[in-house]
């Protein structure tokens, strides 16, 4: 389920990503504090941490350094002292509600890190028990309401995830709360609702790419590739697709049967990150063979069967596109593969018959 994945990211600082680190040669000059959040927004961690540290010795005292300090070390993976740092920081400032939210923070990665599950929800109702007194101490903070969905869904527990959910959209309404909301739908088979939320959540954050691409790819599960299309071009005129954007538009095209399309927008997304997608290789070896382009097919094919040998389709259509080159015993091979792989699949069957 990949609403997971919003675990650290619901507590939003609005504006900061788009905040550039100043030159080097100003650093020294300015807070660091300040400069450590810009970086933070900016996904580089490890030297925000540094800057969270030097502020805290400057600023031992100050709330915000100690805050700051644990969520960096939440991303860096040093769950430990961020969870003492958090603790420190809620008995130190009992009103302050941020140490509440990077507390709850610490409990859920802590059960993310977990290898036994079930003895490791433990720290979700730990975590739980610290929104319960974050609530009293702000109970019209949506971020609150936000995690305490983010801890519910982790239990299973839909209905109270659902409810949080939507009690943080009630107090501000915000793309990150109706994605989770959606991806919380997705994994209870709600897909409609997912549609309708994850639409209302890019209408909020139209930049938004990877937002934009799960919304096409739970639009691809609907059966609905052209609004697919749709969605993910008009973000490609907002901001340009990454290699997911690319990788799935090209499924899309696929789907539609729009091959020159799906052949550039599947280019790209192995040019941008050549190992991220197989998927995308074997997509492009169809691509070429419906082009006539049997080379391209094989060339794109050999790739896809070299990053998953396992895929007995790959090694099927590596057959097809051997057997259109005139390559006999290449295409027997990787049809005699592909059998080994599943047996009983009978287009390969076919294949070595004609063979």
């Amino acid at each position: 389920m990949r609403w997971f994945l919003l675990a650290l990211g619901l507590l939003v600082v609005p504006g900061l990503a788009q905040t550039p680190p100043p030159p080097t040669n100003q650093v020294e000059k300015q807070d660091p504090l300040k400069l450590g959040v810009q970086l933070y927004a900016l996904g580089r961690y490890e030297a925000a941490l540094e800057l969270f540290e030097r502020a805290l010795r400057e600023r031992p005292q100050d709330p915000d350094v100690l805050y700051w300090l644990a969520r960096a070390q939440l991303k860096v993976g040093l769950l430990n002292p961020a969870l003492e740092n958090a603790k420190g920081l809620v008995a130190r400032n009992p009103r302050y509600i941020g140490g509440y939210m990077v507390l709850s923070e610490a409990y859920v990665a802590l059960y993310r890190a977990s290898e036994d599950r079930e003895k490791g929800k433990a720290y979700l109702e730990q975590a739980l028990t610290v929104l319960r007194d974050a609530e009293r101490v702000n109970p019209r903070y949506a971020p609150l309401f936000a995690q305490r969905g983010l801890v519910y869904a982790f239990l299973g527990q839909v209905d109270k995830a659902e409810e949080a959910f939507k009690r943080a959209l009630s107090l501000q309404d915000s793309a990150e709360v109706r994605a989770a909301l959606a991806e919380l739908y997705l994994a209870a088979g709600r897909l409609d609702e997912a549609l309708e939320q994850y639409a209302k959540a890019v209408g909020l954050s139209p930049k938004d790419g990877s937002l934009r691409v799960r919304y096409a790819s739970a639009l691809m599960v609907k059966g609905r590739a052209e609004e697919a299309v749709r969605v993910l071009e008009e973000g490609h005129r907002l901001k340009p697709l990454d290699a997911e954007g690319w990788y799935t538009l090209g499924q899309a095209y696929f789907v539609l049967g729009r091959h020159k399309e799906a052949g550039v927008a599947l280019e790209n997304a192995v040019a941008l990150a050549p190992l991220r997608f197989p998927a995308a290789y074997y997509y492009l070896g169809q691509v070429y063979l419906a082009l006539g382009d049997a080379q391209k097919a094989k060339s794109r094919l050999t790739v896809a069967v070299r990053l998953e040998p396992k895929r007995a389709e790959y090694r099927y259509q590596l057959c097809l596109a051997n057997e259109k080159l005139g390559d006999k015993e290449g295409a027997r091979y990787q049809c005699k593969e592909a059998l080994k792989l599943k047996p009983g699949y009978r287009e390969a069957e076919e294949v070595l018959r004609r063979l």
